[in-house]
């Protein structure tokens, strides 16, 4: 569960999880406390959850299967099509005829299936004269998320506009306005290969929900810093001393935008400490 829902969550709210209620009896340091709430409706209108994205492997497997399915789905060989998803995955005739569906209808709309190898940029206009720039990766959430991240600094560094970005196990999200004007081929060369780690690394630090975490890991001991006399410590205190930590490495990110310096955040150089003695 979200932390964030945890603390503002009282007792007595309902939500849903799935497809049952639950009824938050009591709310506690690291601890949230339920009991079946049975069919009564949801007090709450959305919680926020981190579920585990699609893993390596999996998507690897999911990314091998499209790749041999385009070329029977492109000769319009549905049966030999049903044929190797029932093979590869062991799943019976219906799920198999979904699976082909569901990929030809992607073949259709975007002329390729994506792949691990090959990506497909899509771009969808809205009524509000915006659009959204998909991009079809089938890397897994944890690879895509970060794939946005450093995608929206590209796009902020080169609009000088935050915009909104969503990934999951397939696909990467970007909200356009009607200023953002570019050509699609011009997204292969926002990023590079070479320049991915630090691109993210600029990302990473202005994005507010992995401010925590990743100071906590700076830690020479990240266990201890989440405890306190044998309890877990307070998350408005966790929070408190993260950012006191990434002010210290990181200056850039206490400091006033408007006289910040333009350009990438810079580490702050270590102090020099005493001299060894002999």
């Amino acid at each position: 569960m979200h932390e964030d829902f945890a603390v503002e969550a009282t007792a007595g709210d309902i939500f849903l999880l799935g497809t049952h209620s639950w009824r938050v009896a009591k709310v506690e340091v690291g601890t949230v406390r339920v009991h079946d709430a049975g069919d009564l409706p949801p007090t709450i209108p959305f919680w926020l959850g981190e579920a585990p994205a699609r893993t390596a492997e999996l998507s690897e497997a999911v990314s091998d299967l499209r790749a041999a399915l385009e070329p029977l789905l492109a000769a319009q060989d549905g049966d030999g099509a049903r044929r190797l998803v029932t093979e590869r995955a062991g799943v019976s005739a219906e799920v198999a005829q979904q699976v082909v569906a569901y990929c030809a209808a992607g073949l259709a709309a975007l002329g390729h299936l994506p792949t691990r190898q090959r990506l497909v940029v899509e771009r969808c206009f809205d009524e509000s004269e915006g659009s959204q720039l998909i991009i079809h990766a089938p890397f897994g959430g944890r690879i895509n998320r970060a794939l946005g991240l450093a995608l929206r600094k590209r796009f902020c560094v080169s609009f000088d506009f935050e915009l909104q970005a969503a990934a999951d196990d397939d696909t990467v999200v970007l909200s356009l306005g009607p200023q953002h004007s570019f050509p699609l081929t011009k997204v292969q060369s926002m990023l590079s290969s070479a320049k991915a780690s630090d691109v993210l690394t600029q990302a990473v630090l202005l994005h507010s929900h992995a401010r925590r975490p990743l100071a906590l890991e700076l830690k020479p001991r990240p266990r201890a810093a989440r405890m306190h006399g044998g309890k877990r410590r307070p998350i408005h205190l966790q929070r408190m001393e993260a950012d006191d930590l990434l002010a210290a490495v990181w200056p850039g990110l206490a400091a006033c935008q408007e006289n910040a310096p333009p350009g990438p955040v810079r580490c702050a150089r270590p102090r020099a400490g005493p001299p060894d003695r002999p």
